[in-house]
């Protein structure tokens, strides 16, 4: 992408896209929604308004029997199918490289 050509982000989808990067990393225990406030600078009322209606799209969701949240299934189907397409795309990179390394008789 073009830098020049690059428009910010609106401030909402910003700050969900940093919503993303807080939670990455948190998948097993999930972060409450007074560290996901104090992370982001936003109100508590941000997160509890905005963390449910995300939830409904599968990319955040509530640990279960806690009040904390983490990166939801989406995500992980996400980082799965681009890990499999780049360990596919090592393989064929690597066939190719033994294939040209065999000497010319």
């Amino acid at each position: 992408m073009n830098s020049t050509n690059t428009k910010p982000l609106a401030a909402p989808i910003k700050k969900t896209c940093d919503l993303f990067r807080l939670l990455a990393g948190h998948e097993l225990l999930g972060l409450a929604p007074g560290e996901i406030a104090k992370g982001l600078g936003v109100s508590p009322a941000w997160v509890s308004i905005n963390l449910p209606a995300l939830a409904t799209t599968g990319y955040v969701e509530q640990v279960q029997g806690t009040n904390r949240w983490r990166l939801g299934v989406q995500f992980v189907r996400i980082a799965l199918t681009v890990s499999t397409n780049v360990n596919k795309a090592k393989q064929q990179l690597d066939d190719l490289t033994s294939r040209y390394a065999v000497p010319l008789n």
